[in-house]
């Protein structure tokens, strides 16, 4: 990066490199974007104190810092400075400003757009927008302290740097001049530690709703049953790598340890490893130089699988190798009988008791091993579990910062930091210190359905740690057909119809029939399918008491769902469809014209 600017600087005509400037976060007095913003000095000048190169710029301007000390107004004498900022760095901070106010639930976009105009409007040399300030001497303190001052008021700085500060923020400034002793400034913005100033024209953030949604790191899925809550999510993750993604399902009998991991008796088979003839042959020195008697039987026995693996010449190799006798091979065999015989059968598989990650665990492993890539973790049916029980402490760790990182860190019991630090390594940042912390390249997603919200209430304070994204029903499946006898019917027809009655009826959205509520390869859903799966459900879960006033064949007359199955089930079925006043495929509605069946199309 620091030739990229030094190349730039150099194409501008700014070939001499005075010095490096880091100006963090609590040295940058100026009025921010954000809510939480630092105030400036009161008398709403733009100023940035330049206190971290305050020896560097002595011996540049010695003239003005003497005039200065002889009490002379630091007005005079003051240097001109020409800024110069990279387009892409700016539109990459931009994002990170849109992500924090997202996430903190602020509404910037009036200042957002303002600032987009201004890039768009405005005039880029060489990828880079540039301004105006003065370079000037501070009076005010015990002693003299350097400081940029006085930036155009329409310029870049005054109208988009300004507004792009976050907490955290930091510059690094390198100051140049040309053999004309004129000034340059050339600025990176980003975070705490230099090695973070990267000017990315690539990373896109919010502006847009879809781009939004990317940014959210926790997000539940919720709406009726069958609306593709399930299915909204794999569209999102298409193209991602099958290793960065996690899934489980939420049930009854959840808990930590099958979320998270645990101990548990696993088989472990007890096979030797195979090695070279090389190791072979350390091995063997090893024995006999430690006086083990009958040496070379005993090793037969011992590494009888890596010496099956041999000719004879390897073994007599070995032997030479060793200053023994080939004539050895004899007892190498012994010993391999003898190992194959016995040992191999005792050896053969044990019970252990080992370490067992599970979902959330393989996912948090992954990040950290891969922190360049997004790793997802996908909960289906989230509260068809007891959330508190599963998620234990973990749920501290869903607090996540402006950039997804977790804003709290826990520590993990004695068992799970034994398991990290194997698997990562005790330094890695994912288990530093036996303490847990969310990276902010793992998202966890998850579904629920509204009509099992029942299950397992979800509490409030559970709930706030995570977006919610509502998935309604879009009666998109118009060209599906519902097959009963000879008749073809509308899927989308009877959906909406139903639906309208049990909202009519419960004034809930929760029981309605979702899009995909069945799924019919062919797109057309049979008469048994119907019975055991839409009606059995509408039955049990919906009309419990009555309600709907779905199963009925006339105004007088309701029909049990058992009555769907007996003598002249057909008949009935078709006239609960002509009471709902369902469509058939041409979108006509199907009526009973007498009770011998005879049914006619009469349109709509």
């Amino acid at each position: 990066m620091e030739q990229i600017y030094k190349s730039k600087m150099q194409a501008i005509g700014y070939d001499q490199n005075v010095c490096d400037i880091f100006v963090n976060w609590e040295d940058v007095k100026d009025e921010l974007l954000i809510p939480e913003r630092k105030r400036g000095s009161g008398n709403g000048t733009i100023h940035v104190f330049l206190g971290a190169a305050d020896e560097e710029l002595r011996k540049e301007f010695p003239q003005y810092y003497a005039s200065v000390h002889n009490e002379i107004d630091a007005t005079n004498g003051a240097i001109e400075i020409k800024h110069y900022f990279l387009s892409s760095n700016i539109i990459s901070m931009l994002g990170y400003v849109c992500q924090y106010n997202h996430e903190h639930h602020y509404d910037i976009v009036p200042q957002v757009e303002e600032i987009l105009d201004f890039i768009t409007q405005s005039r880029a040399t060489d990828g880079m927008l540039s301004t105006k300030s003065l370079f000037k001497l501070s009076t005010g303190a015990t002693k003299l302290r350097p400081y940029f001052k006085q930036f155009e008021s329409n310029g870049v700085f005054a109208k988009i740097i300004r507004k792009i500060l976050l907490p955290n923020s930091a510059y690094k400034i390198s100051l140049y001049k040309n053999n004309n002793n004129e000034y340059a400034a050339f600025w990176l913005i980003g975070f705490d530690n230099v090695s973070d100033f990267e000017a990315d024209s690539n990373i896109e953030y919010l502006v847009s709703s879809d781009n939004i949604e990317s940014a959210c790191h926790q997000i539940i899925y919720y709406g009726a049953p069958g609306t593709g809550k399930s299915h909204k999510i794999k569209a999102q993750l298409e193209g991602v790598s099958k290793e960065n993604i996690f899934r489980t399902t939420f049930h009854p009998d959840s808990d930590y340890s099958t979320f998270v991991g645990a101990y548990k008796p696993t088989m472990e088979k007890s096979i030797d490893k195979i090695y070279t003839k090389g190791e072979l042959i350390s091995k063997l020195t090893e024995m006999k130089e430690g006086g083990v008697t009958y040496s070379p039987q005993k090793f037969g026995a011992k590494y009888w699988r890596s010496l099956k693996q041999l000719n004879l010449s390897d073994k007599k190799d070995i032997l030479q190798a060793c200053g023994m006798s080939d004539n050895y091979t004899v007892e190498f065999d012994k010993g391999v009988a003898v190992g194959e015989e016995y040992l191999a059968c005792s050896k053969e598989s044990r019970i252990i008791y080992s370490f067992v990650p599970q979902a959330f665990l393989n996912a948090y492993i992954q990040a950290y091993r891969k922190p360049e890539e997004k790793v997802y973790l996908i909960i289906e049916e989230i509260n068809r579990g007891n959330c508190a029980q599963v998620f234990g402490d973990l749920f501290q760790l869903l607090d996540r910062d402006a950039y997804g990182k977790s804003e709290y860190s826990i520590k993990a019991d004695a068992d799970l930091r034994a398991f990290l630090e194997e698997t990562l390594g005790e330094d890695n940042i994912g288990i530093k210190d036996g303490e847990l912390c969310l990276p902010s390249n793992l998202y966890i997603y998850a579904t629920m359905n509204t009509s099992d919200q029942s299950l397992f209430p979800i509490d409030s304070a559970f709930k706030r740690r995570w977006d919610w994204e509502y998935e309604p029903i879009k009666y998109k499946n118009t060209d599906w057909k519902i097959a009963i006898d000879n008749t073809e019917y509308s899927w989308v027809s009877f959906q909406r119809k139903v639906n309208d009655k049990i909202l009519s009826a419960t004034s809930s959205e929760d029981k309605l029939l979702g899009d995909y509520f069945v799924n019919p390869s062919d797109g057309v859903i049979t008469d048994k399918v119907l019975l055991n799966k839409i009606l059995f459900y509408l039955w049990n879960d919906v009309c419990k008491d009555g309600e709907g006033e779905i199963f009925k064949i006339s105004e007088t007359e309701d029909v049990s769902f058992s009555e769907l199955y007996g003598e002249n089930g057909t008949e009935k079925l078709v006239k609960m469809m002509s009471y709902l006043g369902v469509t058939d495929s041409n979108d006509n509605i199907v009526t009973v014209k007498s009770d011998e069946d005879i049914i006619e199309n009469q349109s709509e």
